[in-house]
């Protein structure tokens, strides 16, 4: 007999290194330690429920056996054992009978060492592994099975929402839309497994109860019901549909994001390796069909901004709508329901807007919000003599760039748009951002802004990093590349007096401080670069520096990368006293 332990798994796998998986079972229970063994040979490509076993019996005899195991063992693999005995008949062999836990066939040869053992295995697996292969690769595929989108709510009472009790087969019959209001089909793979985890495990209960999965919230129109809040749930619900051969309506819409088709495509993915795990998936999933269970709000088709209320409230499954998922469907609305190409335009070039500015390093803010939260928002409430909400006020960016009045008749055509305008909703919105967001890529592309925001990082250093990079922006926009390094150096010795000062810096007190400067105030009212300069210059010089005994470390240290940044432009500034200005 050969004893099941490490030494005997060790030298099955170095036999076999073309095995993808071999498990080693050990336990300690009440009875012979080495019947309560067993080893289990995979077969690659194949689930786990079938599989070769090297085990010891009660009269310690060592064999190996093929395995057929599971859940309802039975009804998945009875044609495929069928197939199997009926072309191993002939051989003396082979034994095959049923046990407790499923079917098997037993190698009637008893295993004396590791060599008996490989060569048992190399004989089952040159009959079996071919043989089931071949089985499997001839079945016929089940036929797709199309869900017809023949489902119409009852939604013609004089009430604006209606509530229903559905089943996940009588959503997935209505015309589901995703309005380009919506945010990107996004899940990840830990939002996709919860899921199918959630209801696999419910499934596996065989109970005849509902499983309910949340609150759907749906925009009836025309005979189509938008989807207002559900999406990434419903999504994800038709890619496991389709895995198990059932078409819907819902993937033949077309996305407004290249992201959404990568998750689409990385979650389709994902599903097909997941259901491989769980056998008779056809049959699974139309059990879904009736056991899922949704709370169903529909809004009639004169509410449209009822809808965008309800959008604009709702989570799904715990992705926090962003400031910029509200944005782009509060201006969105603004776009008359004729102009449709307008509007899915409109979307697309957002949604291109919010990949494009993602930074590859997660700790880097995109550049849609840097250009539009760190400079513009408070670049405007400093024009305005506002105080600037801290970023933990919930929608403060939403709120900011929310639209005024509109004239849908007169579309934006190349405009240029100033920062601190009133915000025009739809498309004239949507060129606002574009064109700020345009002149950021090029800002952040001056020597004068890498000198800056590569010297001065850290900390509350870049709070004042921050404040100056607005100030320089707003110089930008206004006046471009001219005397851009003068502006810096004059623009940072006003600001940074704050640090000179303040022993203990707030941000509240740094962007306070900014806006208290009057800066971007004097740039706007200014009618040339020199205009400017002349006015800041005439506020730098006023300006002392303390006694440098009387300086912190962290005084000092501001200091000093002032002075750098000045040296390292020294070759761009035009104005001679400035060079001096940070020294």
């Amino acid at each position: 007999m050969l004893y099941i332990n490490n030494d005997t798994y060790s030298k099955l796998k170095a036999a076999f290194p073309d095995l993808k998986d071999v498990d080693m079972h050990l336990e300690n229970r009440p009875g012979s330690w080495q019947t309560n063994r067993y080893i289990q040979i995979f077969i690659n490509g194949q689930e786990h429920d079938i599989h070769y076993e090297y085990l010891i019996d009660r009269d310690w005899n060592g064999r190996l056996e093929l395995h057929f195991e599971g859940a309802d063992w039975g009804d998945r693999y009875n044609d495929l054992i069928d197939h199997l005995m009926n072309s191993t008949q002939n051989s003396d062999l082979l034994t095959w009978s049923g046990w407790d836990l499923g079917y098997r066939c037993q190698h009637v040869r008893k295993i004396s060492d590791i060599s008996d053992l490989c060569e048992t295995l190399q004989y089952m697996r040159g009959i079996f592994d071919k043989l089931i292969e071949k089985f499997h690769a001839e079945a016929p595929a089940p036929e797709d099975m199309t869900i017809e989108c023949d489902n119409e709510l009852d939604d013609r009472h004089s009430h604006n929402v209606n509530i229903y009790e559905l089943t996940y087969d009588e959503i997935i019959r209505l015309n589901l839309t995703i309005p380009d209001y919506q945010r990107i089909y996004c899940w990840d793979e830990g939002n996709v497994k919860c899921l199918l985890d959630d209801i696999f495990d419910h499934i596996g209960r065989k109970t005849h109860a509902r499983y309910r999965l949340g609150t759907v919230i749906l925009h009836s129109h025309d005979g189509t019901y938008d989807i207002i809040d559900g999406q990434q749930r419903l999504v994800t619900l038709a890619l496991l549909l389709a895995e198990a051969g059932f078409k819907t309506g819902l993937l033949k819409e077309k996305f407004t994001s290249r992201r959404s088709y990568e998750y689409v495509a990385y979650n389709k993915h994902l599903i097909h390796e997941y259901v491989q795990r769980h056998p008779n998936i056809r049959e699974k999933v139309s059990r879904l069909l009736d056991t899922l269970e949704f709370s169903v709000l529909v809004l009639r088709d004169t509410s449209l901004d009822l809808a965008y209320t309800f959008f604009s409230n709702q989570n799904s499954r715990g992705v926090v709508l962003t400031d910029y998922d509200l944005l782009k469907a509060h201006h969105l609305r603004y776009i008359p329901s004729a102009l449709e190409q307008q509007s899915m335009h409109a979307a697309e070039r957002w949604n291109k807007m919010i990949e494009d500015g993602r930074a590859e390093d997660k700790m880097t803010a995109p550049d849609y919000e840097r250009a539009l939260d760190t400079y513009i928002y408070r670049l405007r409430k400093w024009m305005r003599k506002r105080k600037c909400e801290d970023s933990s006020v919930p929608y403060r960016i939403k709120r900011e760039f929310a639209a005024a009045p509109v004239i849908e008749e007169i579309p934006s055509f190349g405009e240029r748009f100033y920062f601190n305008e009133p915000i025009q909703g739809g498309t004239h919105f949507f060129s606002y951002v574009e064109q700020h967001i345009n002149l950021y890529k090029q800002f952040i592309l001056t020597e004068e802004y890498h000198a800056l925001h590569d010297t001065i990082q850290g900390g509350s250093n870049q709070w004042y990093r921050d404040i100056i990079e607005s100030m320089l922006f707003c110089y930008f926009m206004r006046f471009g590349n001219y005397y851009l390094s003068d502006a810096l150096v004059v623009i940072m010795r006003i600001l940074l007096q704050h640090r000179y000062v303040t022993s203990r810096a707030t941000k509240a007190s740094v962007i306070h401080y900014a806006g208290e400067s009057e800066l971007a105030l004097i740039i706007d009212q200014a009618t040339s670069p020199t205009f400017f300069l002349a006015e800041a210059w005439n506020i730098a010089k006023e300006l002392m520096y303390p006694q440098r005994q009387a300086m912190t470390p962290i005084m000092r240290s501001m200091r000093n990368k002032a002075s750098h940044i000045s040296r390292q432009l020294e070759n761009k500034i035009t104005v001679e006293s400035f060079k001096n200005l940070n020294r």
